[in-house]
This record gives C-alpha cells, sequence and structure tokens, in this order.
C-alpha cells in the first residue's frame, strides 16, 4: 500500500475496520500501518483499530503510545481509539 495514493489507502482501512472478519490480520496491517511517515494514512490506520475487537493489547497500546510520540497531532485520535478499544473491552 505504500505506493498508492493516500485515498485509496484511507478508503480501504475505512472498509478493513468496518467488514474484516479476520480481525487478527486486520490488527496487523494496521499496525504496519503505524509505521508509515504519512500522518493521514497513520490517523486512519489507528482509527480502524478502533473498530476491530479482540485486539491484542500487548502489542496494540505501546504501538498506539509510539504513533502518539512521532505524530503529536494524533494525540487526540489515539485518546479517541483507545476509548472506543476500552468500551468494547
Amino acid at each position: 500500500m505504500a505506493n498508492k495514493p493516500d485515498a485509496h489507502v484511507v478508503a480501504a482501512l475505512v472498509a478493513m475496520g468496518l467488514n474484516e472478519r479476520d480481525r487478527r490480520w486486520a490488527q496487523n496491517a494496521c499496525l504496519v500501518l503505524f509505521e508509515s511517515e504519512r500522518e493521514t494514512i497513520v490517523a486512519s490506520a489507528v482509527n480502524a483499530l478502533g473498530k476491530l475487537d479482540g485486539l491484542e493489547m500487548e502489542a496494540v497500546l505501546p504501538a498506539l503510545q509510539r504513533v502518539k510520540r512521532r505524530f503529536p497531532a494524533l494525540e487526540r485520535t489515539v485518546a479517541e481509539t483507545m476509548g472506543e478499544i476500552a468500551m468494547v473491552a
């Protein structure tokens, strides 16, 4: 996905967060995309992650903390996602 336009990646992440049945695969895809240099992609991956249930919290929480350090502007997005995760946990 690294060479795709942001709009395509964002659309794929929205669809994945809402529709993907393999939650483990979706979680791992989001975590990989957290490493993107493009803030829009990282923000969309964070949002998609918040739509998933059955997350591996030992992998997700440190990754979300790294996102906040790399992209301080995403602190609110990460906080909202963590709230969504807490509601389904």
